[in-house]
Parts: C-alpha cells; structure tokens; sequence
C-alpha cells in the first residue's frame, strides 16, 4: 500500500472563466476504464452473529484491499483481532447507515473517471487506478488513499459539512469546523486528483523559500484547474465565497505586505505557515482572509505563467512541475 493519503486534503483552485471547448484539449482523451468497489457495502452487510466465518469470506473476496484495510487503517488482524473488528463494525453500522443516505459515490465515481482521463491526458505515463474502492474507516483517519490496485475513499470523511459526527468533542479538537466544512460529497473528486498528483510528483517544500513554496503549490492548483475543468472557483478553491471575494479585493495590499521587507525569500516558518497553513483567519490580514491565503497568490503567478507560453508550452504540464519556481518567478508578468 502506498500511503499516499489525503486526511481532508490541500484544497486547489482555479480563477476565472472555466476551460471549455477548445480550451480544454483533454476533453475528448480516450475515457479510462474504471471499476468502483463498494467495500463499504460488502464490509457492513457481515452477519454479527456469524461474523468470523464472514469476516474471512470477506478477506478472500477482496483479497488485495482487505489487507490494506484491516493492516493498515484499522491497524488490525483480520485473523487475530475479530472480536475488535466487530466492535469496529457496530460502532460505525450507523455511520454507514449516514453515508448511503448521502449516496456520495453515485456522483463521485463519474466524476473520478472524467478527471482521471484528463490526468492521464497530461501525464500519459503514470498508471491510472483501475479501481474506486468505497470503504467506512475512523473519522481519525484517512479519507484518500492510493493502494497498489486503487484510489480508496474513506466515505466517513465525506458526510456533508453539516453532519452530527463530525461535532463531537473528539472530533472537532481533530478537525476543527474550518476544516470539517470541507468534509462534503462534492470535494472527493478534488481530493482524489490531488492525491493522484501527489502519487505522481510528490510535493516537498519544506526549508524552501516563502515565494517558491507558494509557486509550487500554485502549480499543483493550476493542474487541478485543468483536471476539473468545470467545477466552481469555490469548490476547488476550499475557501468560502466570502473568503475569495476578499482576497481578489485585498490582493494588491497582500502582495505589497508579501514583496516588502524580503518576506518572499524568507524560510522563516512561523511566516510560511502563516501564509501556507489551513486557518479560519490570517494572522496578518485579519478575519477576512484566511490563513493559507498564499496557495491563491502562488496560482495566480503560475496561471500568468502558462498563459505567456506559446504552442504546446501552453498544455505541458509536465515541463510545469519541472520548471523551477524561481524561474517562474522571475519570467512572470502578473499584476495583483
């Protein structure tokens, strides 16, 4: 199992009018084939009253995942523990029972399989999961996890932001309400690609200079952009609409705040994070602005970036996770 994992997921963004049409030269790739897996289903239709004999019938059909599953996010035996995974399974039987009231795979699996064929469309030599996997796991732990033979969603953490289970005291001190509020149906594709992207190019910013962990981030946010190519600014953003509307209307002043003193190239991390992090407010712009209101700046330069690039420059991906931020930086013509 690879644990490439997203808990709740840094939230991308696309700006501006959506690309459609001749705009978006993946919109006619080849559309991957896809299976989607109701683990969830399968795991909670176990009989209590039979439930070792169940429990190995279950590991045998889903043989691959199921060792993910119990080894690796419930961090039990499946052949040892069965009287804790039963536990497990009462204690969450309602979650579940919430989660196919939502029915959020019924959206989300068409919606995977149409950014995934973009994905593939850019970067051709990355193999594609062959399978969506829903599962229940705890609401500690991960929502998004690349396995060997999937991309598996935790459905636990995709409730809609207004769900009862995700105010608990215990719950709450882990994901806070700016954060939980993320936690909807309609985030699981932006998660996924992110996930996928992360697979494939791991982000490493840390020690690196304020202005190129935001040019690093931004790349990753203009890739998602053309992933999802019609999803909402807010969506792929993870800010409120509020939180948008004051940034484009304060980006001048942030960017005179960000370019004066060398806070650009500063590797301060109690400046990166205050800039980079997920907070309800900015601890330097005030309550309108939220804490990571960096990953906004970074895309807008690396948006300007790719529109000033001509030909094929224009839809390479690839060369833009490769191109240094700092030459980035120094080529772009943005005007915030």
């Amino acid at each position: 199992m690879r644990l490439t994992a997203l808990f709740y997921g840094w939230i991308g963004l696309t700006l501006g009018a959506c690309n459609s049409g001749p705009q978006d030269p993946a919109l006619h790739a080849p559309t991957p084939n896809i299976q989607a897996i109701r683990f969830d289903s399968a795991f909670f239709a176990m009989d209590s009253l039979h439930f070792e004999a169940d429990l190995a019938k279950l590991v045998q059909s889903y043989p691959q995942f199921s060792e993910d599953y119990f080894n690796r996010i419930l961090m039990l035996s499946s052949k040892k523990e069965s009287k804790k995974i039963l536990a497990f399974y009462k204690a969450y039987l309602p979650i579940y029972q919430a989660t196919t009231k939502v029915q959020a795979s019924k959206k989300a699996t068409p919606e995977i399989t149409d950014a995934l064929k973009r994905f593939h469309f850019y970067f051709p030599t990355y193999p594609l999961p062959t399978q969506l996997i829903y599962f229940i796991g705890p609401l500690e732990t991960y929502g998004n996890v690349v396995t060997k033979d999937g991309l598996a969603i935790g459905l636990q953490l995709y409730m809609g932001a207004e769900s009862s289970w995700y105010y608990s005291e215990q719950i709450n001190t882990i994901y806070p309400s700016y954060i939980s509020r993320l936690f909807a149906p309609e985030y699981i594709v932006v998660n996924s690609i992110q996930n996928i992207l992360n697979d494939y190019d791991p982000l490493v910013i840390n020690g690196k200079q304020l202005i190129e962990q935001m040019i690093e981030i931004g790349k990753r946010h203009y890739i998602l952009s053309q992933c999802l190519p019609t999803a909402s600014d807010t969506l792929l953003l993870g800010y409120t609409s509020n939180q948008l509307k004051a940034i484009e209307e304060n980006k001048g002043d942030i960017w005179t705040f960000l370019s004066s003193q060398n806070r650009l190239f500063s590797v301060d991390p109690n400046l990166t994070s205050a800039i980079l992090r997920e907070a309800p407010y900015n601890d330097y712009f005030g309550e309108d602005i939220p804490g990571n209101v960096g990953k906004y700046m970074g895309y807008r330069m690396v948006r300007s970036w790719m529109n000033q690039q001509k030909g094929n420059s224009k839809n390479d991906l690839n060369q833009l996770l490769k191109t240094p931020a700092k030459t980035i930086f120094d080529q772009v013509d943005v005007d915030f």
